[in-house]
């Protein structure tokens, strides 16, 4: 007789255990990384080397005054990773601390070179949306070679800018965005390159301009971008 309890204990003991490893891999399954998401692309680097094509989510909020900004350094990705180990994708959305969500969504450049957030449409710039405000940015650089890169930033106000979740570059300035303020010289291996963006806004225009080029300043070649 205890022998048989112990066989029953032993098979209940084994189902339960199936059973965990079947929940534990469902669970997995529905949190596949965002990089295993279907990606647009390629767009072509335009012939100055300037990236057009990005994924683009917010505003989010940027309260206080010049000089002291206090969204420049929130994390408004911690809920999700955080900024430095985040990975984007069309469609997905972020919680906001006010209860409101706001989602990841194409945005090609009409005016050339310049990223203007007042022209990217799903974020709802309005005449009483202008100020105080910040978003993020992003794209995928794909190198057909190893070689090494410029990239270069002009932006209004100030950005944080992240490479391969690492960060390469912070401005927290108020100015007016103007071409290549900021170079970074970048060895980039062949394959997908993460480009992670956060600009910040004070008041007036809000934009910015990214190109990828050689130490001449001419189009880094074989380099294609993907969102």
């Amino acid at each position: 007789m205890c022998r048989n309890k112990m066989h029953i204990y032993i098979a209940v003991l084994c189902l339960v255990a199936v059973s965990a490893l079947i929940v534990g891999c469902e669970g997995s399954a529905a949190k596949a990384p965002a990089s295993s998401a279907k990606k647009s692309g390629p767009y072509k680097l335009d012939d100055e080397g300037f990236i057009t094509n990005w994924l683009i989510v917010g505003p989010f909020p940027n309260p206080g005054e010049e000089p002291n900004y206090k969204g420049f350094d929130t994390d408004y990705l911690k809920g999700y990773g955080g900024e430095e180990n985040y990975v984007p994708a069309n469609g997905m959305q972020i919680a906001k601390d006010d209860g409101t969500k706001v989602k990841w969504a194409p945005f090609e450049s009409i005016d050339g070179r310049l990223i203007n957030f007042f022209s990217v449409e799903h974020l709802g710039l309005g005449a009483d949306v202008t100020d105080n405000i910040l978003t993020y940015s992003a794209c995928w650089l794909d190198c057909e070679n190893d070689m090494n890169v410029q990239i270069r930033v002009g932006s209004d106000d100030g950005y944080k800018l992240w490479l391969d979740h690492k960060l390469i570059g912070n401005q927290h300035v108020y100015r007016p965005a103007e071409q290549d303020q900021e170079s970074y010289d970048i060895k980039l291996s062949k394959g997908m390159h993460l480009v992670l963006i956060k600009v910040d806004q004070g008041v007036g225009e809000f934009k910015f301009m990214m190109r990828v080029v050689t130490a001449d300043g001419t189009k880094a070649p074989g380099i294609t971008v993907w969102n």
